[in-house]
């Protein structure tokens, strides 16, 4: 049950950093993660 809680607060800590970096810059994450040869 404690690596659960672990897993759990490192997911929540991860998705909190990616939000707030991916806040940050000024591009969406789709163009942030596209490439010339990819469509979304």
């Amino acid at each position: 049950m404690k690596s659960f809680w672990i897993g759990s607060i490192a997911a929540v800590v991860i998705a909190i950093v990616a939000g707030t970096v991916l806040t940050g810059t000024e591009m969406t994450s789709g163009q942030k993660f596209s490439t010339s040869s990819t469509r979304l």
